[in-house]
């Protein structure tokens, strides 16, 4: 409820002669007198303990601490298109692109974090006033105008409170509408929960315990907060909860998309020092910088390591509800780093097409032979962080992922890199937006050319194509090939698993089909030719993957579908580019599902599955088993 005895107090303080008044600005904005206060910002003490309590809320949310907020201005609406182009005329041309807004009074979207803080640059340069975007605080507070309910209208919002991506009838509603189009609120603002999300000053970190006074978030960070949710439908979970006050949602800052918006904020930023970055996860902690030891087991004496059946390999602990989940985790990534160390990446979920799919990660430190407990190793809020692809290239590692606003789809591909095993990496950006017309999903595989450029297999959008992406400059540029794997099968055939052959041709395994199929390409994904490979096709729930080893040989990692070598999974190797396999073996242990594989300098070969199921070997071992066995 209001708490009309805080906003008397403040408004009709005998310190003022009479309540400030709302001002329309050089934009059009009309900027709204926002009381001084303190509320409780987040919700709860801890993170949630049962699903029940993570269907209300998010851990991200909690500690709930008390927050003083010095007096402000806000815009009573999101930026308009109209009031947008004052400031960038040329950006009526884009007006209903890619699903964007089109009427003068609907709200701006496809803005980055940059664009909206520009506009609020020239702005403050039209006004000689300071403008600037809200902080997470100052937006919670004049989102809750005095309630302490989940939603300003008190605990249910309902079609006719905001667009949430239904209209009155609950009928699916596709897009914006114009702004104040439902009721404001009691401060006088509109379309705080839903229509667009909005973005904030805020680096995106956790929350601290205390009482705070004009918090401006973190000293640094990878996401810019985003907060208020939109009309984007949330598919199995449901949308309110997105929309409530103290729901935190965040963006990359470039990640820019036809679901969010801006208002803005007149007042200088609150003096106060922003909180240091958070504390690294324990995949990040105290990684050493000496090189990867390049002396290790005897290379001619096979040897074999299952983790899983020793106890030794990741667990994630029990009823754990964020920011990583003991529910459901899948697919896999994995490099040896620089230093030695092994690096495993997967996501972590409650369900796979859902809102707070992560990414997790487990460490094997060099000269260990137990894997480091499961910490977070990327995620931003209210993303599906999908699908993590990890590359090493000398001295650096590159991380591969999606920004999946639809389940695993409508995503944008995004790169960072780290220089230093691990311990620390780059500010994220995008590869390849979501509104490009090559626009791709999920990626899948990568390896670096003999010629230095970089290689990602990635998903198409939708399932609808399948195709690589090439770098040829380090990861700054990056071009979509021609060539489509789907069209080039002829049936659905998904997931490519890549490695280049000697002749620097790209060898690419797909899931699908039956028998497996076996593309090649001799010009960088452009064109690609077809034939059968002798293992059997693999279905849902299973990638394979491809290394080409130190010793020139090509290892895939895949389902044995057929039970040639008796079921469960199995290696192989080739000495020909792919067209003889001489050595295939069981693997005897759980590496199934979603694979990953790397060799270390020391010549061990780390074999990845799904759910964090490990085992290693070295080629030794492998060339034990005998030639692949001919289909019946």
């Amino acid at each position: 409820m209001i708490r009309a005895s805080l906003l008397a107090a403040v408004l009709l303080s005998p310190a003022l002669a009479e309540p400030p008044k709302t001002v329309v600005n050089a934009a059009g904005l009309a900027m709204v007198p926002i009381p001084a206060g303190t509320f409780t910002m987040g919700t709860a003490d801890g993170p949630p303990k049962t699903r029940l309590e993570w269907m209300a809320r998010d851990e991200d949310e909690s500690p709930a601490h008390e927050v003083a907020v010095s007096a402000f201005q806000m815009s009573a609406h999101e930026v308009t298109n109209a009031q947008y182009e004052k400031f960038d005329p040329k950006r009526k041309e884009q007006r209903g692109k890619f699903g964007g807004t089109t009427a003068d009074d609907e709200p701006v979207v496809f803005v980055t974090h940059a664009d909206a803080v520009k506009f609020c640059a020239w702005l403050s340069k039209q006004e000689g006033k300071l403008y600037r975007l809200p902080t997470e605080a100052e937006w919670e507070y004049a989102c809750r105008a005095g309630t302490t309910t989940a939603f300003h209208t008190g605990d249910k919002l309902a079609g006719t409170d905001a667009n949430l991506g239904r209209d009155e009838t609950g009928k699916k509603r596709d897009g914006a509408v114009k702004v104040g189009s439902h009721k404001a609120n009691a401060f006088g603002l509109f379309d705080l929960h839903g229509n667009v999300a909005e973005w904030c000053h805020d680096w995106y970190g956790p929350y601290e315990p205390g009482k705070q006074t004009d918090p401006v978030g973190r000293a640094e960070g990878y996401a810019r907060v985003v907060r208020g949710w939109s009309w984007l439908d949330t598919g199995s979970q449901s949308v309110t909860r997105f929309a409530r006050s103290a729901n935190r949602s965040g963006l990359l800052p470039d990640d820019a998309n036809k679901y969010t918006g801006f208002r803005v904020v007149l007042g200088e930023l609150p003096k106060s020092k922003p909180l240091p970055a958070a504390e690294p996860p324990l995949n990040r902690k105290d990684v050493k910088q000496t090189a990867a030891p390049k002396s290790g087991p005897d290379p001619t004496k096979p040897f074999f390591v299952n983790y899983a059946a020793d106890k030794k390999n990741p667990v994630m602990p029990a009823d754990s509800w964020g920011p990583i989940f003991s529910n459901h985790n899948h697919f896999s990534a994995t490099c040896v780093c620089p230093n030695g160390d092994v690096l495993a990446v997967w996501y972590t979920c409650v369900g796979e097409r859902d809102r707070q799919l992560a990414q997790a990660a487990s460490r094997l430190r060099v000269g260990a032979d137990k894997w480091e407990p499961p910490t977070l190793f990327f995620a931003v809020p209210d993303v599906n962080c999908h699908a993590p692809v990890l590359l090493r290239d000398g001295r650096r590692i590159y991380h591969f992922c999606t920004q999946s606003l639809h389940g695993w789809d409508y995503a944008s591909n995004v790169m960072r890199y780290s220089d230093d095993s691990g311990a620390t990496w780059s500010q994220p950006t995008v590869i390849l937006p979501r509104q490009d017309k090559n626009a791709l999903s999920q990626p899948c595989t990568a390896f670096v050319a003999s010629d230095g450029a970089l290689v990602l297999a990635c998903d198409g959008d939708e399932h609808k194509d399948e195709k690589l992406m090439v770098s040829k400059d380090k990861g700054k540029t990056w071009s979509v090939a021609k060539g489509d794997l789907i069209k080039a099968v002829g049936k659905y055939a998904i997931h490519p698993a890549i490695v280049e052959r000697d002749d620097k041709a790209i060898l690419c395994f797909l899931r699908g089909p039956d028998p497996m199929p076996l593309a090649v390409s001799k010009d960088w994904g452009d064109t690609w030719e077809v034939t059968a490979s002798p293992f059997g096709g693999i279905g849902s729930g299973n990638k394979s993957a491809a290394l080409k080893l130190h010793s020139g040989a090509i290892l895939l990692l895949t389902q044995d579908s057929k039970k040639q070598l008796g079921g469960g999974s199995l290696v192989a190797l080739s000495f020909d580019g792919g067209k003889t396999w001489p050595h295939a073996r069981k693997v005897d242990a759980t590496v199934q599902g979603y694979m990953s594989v790397d060799q270390a300098p020391d010549g061990t070969i780390y074999l990845i599955g799904s759910r964090m199921q490990y085992a290693a070997c070295n080629e030794a071992w492998v060339k034990e088993g005998k030639a692949m066995p001919a289909r019946k």
